[in-house]
């Protein structure tokens, strides 16, 4: 995972809660649920943070090592990107 920017596909719909976050692809009919990290994960993708700034962002909030969340962001957000939940972003 590099600087790369994913946004929310326009046809996708999220519902965050303490629970965690659920998504809806309006289009195909998908619903994704997950836990309260992918939550935030889907929060910080929203403002538009690269992969390397939520990692960084997780293993602070979560005190987990840098590895640790880079990787599972980068699996998080490919799962997402597989299911066409998430764009990438063209480089500014």
């Amino acid at each position: 995972m590099t600087s790369v920017r994913f946004r929310p596909s326009p046809a996708v719909r999220a519902s965050i809660s303490g629970d965690g976050l659920v998504l809806l692809d309006v289009n195909g009919g998908v619903v994704l649920a997950s836990n309260p990290i992918g939550a935030h994960i889907w929060q910080l993708m929203a403002q538009r943070r690269t992969g390397v700034e939520i990692a960084r962002q997780l293993a602070i909030d979560y005190g987990v090592s840098i590895d640790r969340a880079h990787d599972d962001v980068g699996t998080f957000i490919r799962a997402l990107a597989a299911r066409g939940l998430v764009i990438e972003e063209p480089p500014c």
